[in-house]
């Protein structure tokens, strides 16, 4: 008989590049690699810094500076917004484009000038 293939493990970290896996879970891209190739087993913590990064969970990016308190969103400059506040967005922004429309030209163009800046 041949030599007997061992299968291959899924892994939680299959399609992601150790630079990446070493920078969510803040390990070395040693640990990273080995993590990939299953050589070495990720602590629990690493795993949730994975699967919060994974799963957008984490902010990020032009979000680094704002934080999450309680069950609001504080921007860089302490200015709390609730989840109601952000699915009612949309809404506001268009009563707000209905009201510059309606109160003519000049306020219409006032409105979009304030959205580019925003």
């Amino acid at each position: 008989m041949g030599s007997q293939k061992h299968p291959r493990v899924v892994s939680i970290f299959d399609g992601y590049s150790a630079e990446l896996i070493a920078e969510w879970c803040a390990v070395s891209i040693k640990s990273a690699t080995q993590y990939k190739t299953g050589r070495r087993k990720p602590s629990r913590q690493a795993l949730r810094l994975f699967a919060l990064q994974r799963d957008g969970r984490v902010l990020s990016g032009v979000w680094r500076d704002c934080c999450v308190r309680g069950d609001r969103l504080f921007d860089p400059e302490d200015r709390a917004v609730t989840l109601g506040q952000l699915r009612a967005y949309w809404i506001v922004m268009q009563l707000a484009a209905e009201y510059a429309r309606l109160l003519g030209p000049a306020q219409q163009e006032r409105f979009y000038e304030a959205l580019k800046i925003a």
